[in-house]
């Protein structure tokens, strides 16, 4: 578990704090650390981005307050963010992939900015590509692993047996068959599946890079039946998102993600458009067609952390534009008509908040 730099990070956001405070801070920020699974990484998302906790702050107030009973989240705002980014950084280090899929979508494609340590949201964005290449480098199956066990000793001793029968010693050479019996058969368990695990992992990798091939050379929507050169590039880019991640049996997607959602948004299209707003990513997929997106049920939980989504289940929720965008506005805190983004951040946004919904199921 990588250890979190106290002293750097409040100098890093422009706080002075005695050696005093910062050792009362250890033990409670050691044992969130340990306690974080994604409802926690969310609150701690929109404690980093000062944004509205639903459930509210009692639970990371309470935390640290038990060792500093001066500690206030009202007076400490500042060293709050610090002290929430810190956690997600830990989380992420700990292979918690959701605290920095979390980071990513509500940072909207460096849209929204901390007031605290922003260099926290390309850190997390590194973390996800390098667990995503960790994920393709396990080694190899080795069938050699597979030995054959040794012989066993009671084959000659029940020959001897024949030759001068005893009764207790049968008894016992037959307890002695069974467990050797039974710890061979253990050991060769153990032998193949130290075989067939790693094959198993290697072949599922294998169908999801095929699978994904064969999706990008065919540059078809899955949910529209259509080829994503036939549609808006902004509405193609969040349907490639989905897609991918659909795809994707990883926490982090594949390492490839941007490459290839580029070369897919590319292909067959001249794109001019340097940015596209979420509205108009939303007002181009038809209202007929808007029954067919499917959003998971956490989504509404969620709506801040993944605007994006949160977007397209506001126009089927409430109507096509204007209509839904007071709600929206309401739910993210964001303008639907402000938020501009590249056709490939729309698409990576996609995808990274399809991938977080998995993980809060």
């Amino acid at each position: 578990m990588k250890k979190f730099n106290f002293a750097d990070s409040y100098r890093a956001a422009g706080l002075t704090i005695g050696p005093d405070i910062l050792r009362m801070r250890e033990d409670p920020f050691k044992k969130l650390r340990q306690t974080i699974d994604p409802r926690i990484a969310i609150d701690l998302v929109r404690l980093y981005f000062d944004l509205d906790v639903p459930r509210g702050t009692d639970w990371f107030r309470d935390a640290f307050s038990e060792a500093d009973p001066s500690f206030s989240l009202i007076d400490n705002a500042r060293e709050v963010a610090v002290l929430a980014a810190g956690l997600l950084e830990g989380a992420a280090d700990d292979g918690k992939v959701y605290a920095a899929l979390a980071t990513l979508t509500t940072a909207v494609g460096g849209f929204r900015q901390p007031a605290v340590r922003p260099e926290l949201i390309e850190g997390m964005r590194v973390t996800i590509q390098t667990k995503a290449l960790s994920n393709r480098q396990d080694p190899p199956a080795n069938p050699k692993q597979i030995k054959r066990l040794s012989n066993s000793s009671v084959q000659a001793e029940l020959e001897a047996l024949t030759q001068s029968p005893d009764l207790a010693r049968a008894c016992a050479l037959l307890k002695q068959a069974s467990e050797e019996s039974s710890a061979a058969t253990k050991a060769l368990i153990s032998q193949v599946l130290s075989v067939v695990q790693p094959l198993a992992t290697q072949v599922l990798t294998l169908r999801e890079e095929v699978e994904m091939l064969w999706w990008h050379i065919g540059g078809w929507s899955r949910m529209l039946e259509k080829p994503f050169a036939e549609l808006d590039v902004g509405l193609a880019a969040v349907l490639a998102g989905i897609d991918m991640a659909d795809m994707s049996r990883s926490a982090t997607g594949p390492a490839a993600a941007p490459a290839v959602l580029q070369r897919t948004l590319l292909a067959g299209r001249e794109v001019n458009t340097t940015r596209i707003a979420i509205k108009d990513a939303v007002d181009a997929l038809p209202e007929a067609k808007l029954d067919l997106l499917t959003l998971a049920e956490e989504l509404v939980s969620v709506p801040d952390v993944c605007p994006l989504l949160t977007a397209f289940a506001k126009a089927k929720q409430v109507g096509v534009s204007p209509a839904w965008h007071k709600v929206f506005a309401k739910a993210t805190g964001l303008e639907a008509e402000s938020v501009c983004l590249a056709p490939l951040e729309l698409a990576m946004q996609a995808h990274r908040e399809q991938l977080l919904l998995r993980a809060l199921k």
